[in-house]
């Protein structure tokens, strides 16, 4: 009976160990090479004494079940054939190929390694058919990939933007303390034309963690669990299951609310007083749909920015993960659907939505556009024909307005107190502080240079000119060709 042959399914041996083919843990402890086996030394798939067996090829089931007349019962996995001791401090997987270097020792109930503190599966203890912990790690019965039972968990972080950065350097930070709950941590990001990279890139450089471009995501069936932070890109089904237990998505809304790629930007476009962050787990094909793993709720700050906003949520997104981390095989098994209802979308930001609509828009919802978008994009509108960028929106002071003001869309009065351009809007009045035609203007010299000849005595300009319309930019057209699928490659 050879070690290498097909009916060595599994195998598992070490210098003071004999060998046996079983479906629990095949185990016998003590002996020595050449010696009959020690007093007490029992078979830790069936706890059998095997004392001055050696060479003898006993059949035994586990657990103990005997017929009547004292014969074992066979059943499918639980035959036992006790084989001869082996020398070796080697760990064999169902293929034969060393897994573990090392002399182990199993403990009596067969659920442990004394050595190094390893722990067998409590799902019947077996050692390759079923499960084997290794380092808590588990190797499951199919060959596929390995599942630690607790931390330091092993990191695969998906991220670009400064929402990202900051659950990256959470995850960083707990990578180097003494009782890590992070072990190896590796980043995929995008690539960027710009000279100025994603911060998420940025940052993982200058710590010098390892940085894959996208699709390279490296060898993600090393790692135990993938994060998602503002990423933008739909993840494979194959990626996704190269990780034990899958890939993690900090989103920054109450999902199904706001599911999609600017969530932010439309809870504040939106005037929404509540916000909260989701972890979730991805699922393939579509984004924000996985079922949810942890959500909080949390305040919108009045007059807040999308950024400020982010800056908050990202914080709170950042301690969420870390908190499911920590307690990740326990969090995952109670795991809930999202629900039906209250689903809406935040699509991606466009020029188009940066145009201010002066018949449509109240004072209210423009103020809202601008905190909303402007970092990123400023408010357009045209002016006499020409594109003009609106920067600064304000409140106007209601006893500002005087009653001959026009009433006509776009309507523009300069107010000298506050040095503010007062534009007419759907049911009231925004001010303006700062315009951008060919070079950034003050309101007092857009005044002076564009307004003013508009109110001298001999100007033959027709009053319903002096005002702002609303700017049309047309959409880019969607392309009906289907995206090819993007390989990932792993380096």
């Amino acid at each position: 009976m050879g070690l290498y042959t097909p009916y060595w399914r599994g195998l598992c041996y070490t210098r003071l160990v004999r060998p046996s083919r079983v479906w629990g843990a095949s185990y016998v402890t003590g002996g020595r090479d050449g010696e009959d086996i020690v007093e007490g030394t029992v078979c830790h798939g069936c706890h059998q004494d095997m004392s001055r067996r050696r060479g003898t090829y006993k059949e035994c089931i586990y657990p103990k079940i005997y017929r009547d007349k004292g014969g074992p019962e066979r059943r499918v996995g639980g035959s036992v054939l006790h084989g001869h001791p082996v020398r070796r401090s080697v760990t064999l997987s169902a293929n034969h190929r060393p897994l573990h270097l090392g002399s182990r020792t199993l403990s009596p109930d067969c659920k442990s390694l004394l050595s190094g503190g390893q722990t067998l599966s409590a799902n019947h203890r077996s050692c390759i058919y079923r499960s084997f912990h290794s380092g808590g790690q588990t190797l499951s019965a199919d060959g596929g990939c390995t599942r630690r039972s607790g931390p330091p968990w092993n990191v695969v972080f998906f991220g670009t933007d400064d929402f990202a950065l900051e659950s990256l350097k959470i995850l960083h930070r707990y990578s180097r303390t003494e009782e890590a709950l992070v072990g190896r941590l590796e980043v995929v990001s995008l690539p960027s034309s710009l000279p100025k990279r994603f911060p998420v890139t940025n940052y993982a450089d200058d710590q010098g963690l390892p940085v894959h471009p996208w699709p390279d995501t490296g060898q993600c069936d090393e790692f135990d669990v993938g994060v998602v932070a503002s990423f933008g890109r739909l993840l494979s089904e194959d990626l996704i299951l190269k990780f034990p237990y899958g890939i993690l998505n900090v989103h920054p809304s109450l999902l199904p609310r706001w599911r999609g790629p600017a969530p932010i930007i439309h809870t504040v476009l939106n005037g929404d007083e509540k916000t909260g962050v989701t972890i979730m787990q991805i699922r393939p094909k579509r984004f924000d749909v996985g079922p949810v793993v942890m959500q909080k709720t949390f305040p919108v700050p009045p007059m807040c920015t999308s950024k400020e906003l982010e800056a908050v949520l990202s914080k709170h997104g950042a301690e969420m993960l870390l908190s499911v981390l920590k307690n990740l095989p326990h969090c995952l098994s109670f795991t809930k659907e999202q629900p039906k209802e209250g689903v809406t979308f935040a699509p991606k930001i466009s020029a188009a939505l940066s145009c201010v609509r002066w018949e449509e828009q109240t004072p209210e919802e423009i103020l809202r556009l601008e905190r909303a978008v402007g970092f990123a994009i400023q408010l357009q509108a045209a002016w006499m024909g020409t594109p003009i960028k609106l920067i600064s929106f304000t409140e106007v002071p209601g006893p500002l307005i005087r009653s001959d003001f026009p009433r006509l869309p776009g309507a523009i009065r300069y107010l000298p107190g506050p040095e503010m351009l007062a534009v007419r809007c759907k049911d009231g009045w925004v001010g303006v502080r700062t315009v951008k035609l060919k070079r950034k203007l003050s309101a007092k010299d857009f005044y002076n240079g564009y307004l003013h000849p508009w109110f001298t005595q001999n100007s033959s300009l027709p009053m319903e000119e002096c005002r702002f319309s609303t700017l049309y930019v047309p959409e880019k057209p969607k392309t009906k060709a289907k995206q090819k699928p993007v390989t990932v490659r792993n380096m």
